[in-house]
């Protein structure tokens, strides 16, 4: 069986004070019992949080709830990364500037993730934009902060809006599959 996630990543490179806010939403997700408050080794490569009672109420299908898997937690990232969709690929990377799809061409996500830019150069138009004025799909984020849920099934969109509202800025959600 292979793993799959779902992440929730500001559409903002550079989330100010990303520490300050995962205390606050850690805080909130235990209070609300969606996950439990110590670390365990619930997701794959880091630490993360384990699912609790109160998850059932934030999915679609709480019967697919990873009861039986070990890798069933949220992993919260602090650190610029790129998410992307694993196994499910790129379809289309479209330039804000010239609207082409550049997916076929040479891009390079390498000066975004070495911190130097936070905007992406298209390789048809020659112009830079900020990366989140392009058009990934399937959606791909990017920033410093990111909540991934490990094998959980399809959040509620009332708990996504919840937590744009805490962090006060706009989500996007990635599915990964690994």
């Amino acid at each position: 069986m292979s793993d799959y996630t779902i992440s929730l990543v500001p559409s903002v490179s550079r989330y100010a004070f990303a520490e300050i806010a995962v205390d606050d939403i850690l805080k909130w997700l235990v209070s609300k019992d969606i996950v439990k408050a110590e670390l365990s080794e619930c997701t794959l490569g880091n630490l993360g949080y384990a699912f609790s009672d109160g998850a059932q109420y934030i999915v679609f299908e709480p019967h697919f709830l990873p009861h039986q898997l070990d890798i069933n937690g949220l992993e919260i990232t602090t650190e610029r990364t790129i998410f992307n969709t694993g196994q499910n690929g790129i379809d289309r990377i479209v330039c804000p500037n010239c609207t082409e799809n550049i997916v076929d061409n040479e891009w390079d996500l390498d000066p975004w993730y070495q911190g130097f830019t936070d905007n992406l150069l298209c390789p048809i138009c020659g112009t830079e934009s900020n990366i989140h004025q392009y058009v990934f799909e399937p959606q791909w984020g990017f920033s410093n902060l990111g909540f991934t849920f490990w094998n959980w099934p399809e959040l509620k969109p009332e708990f996504i809006v919840e937590l744009q509202e805490k962090l006060n800025c706009d989500l996007v959600v990635v599915g990964s599959h690994i």
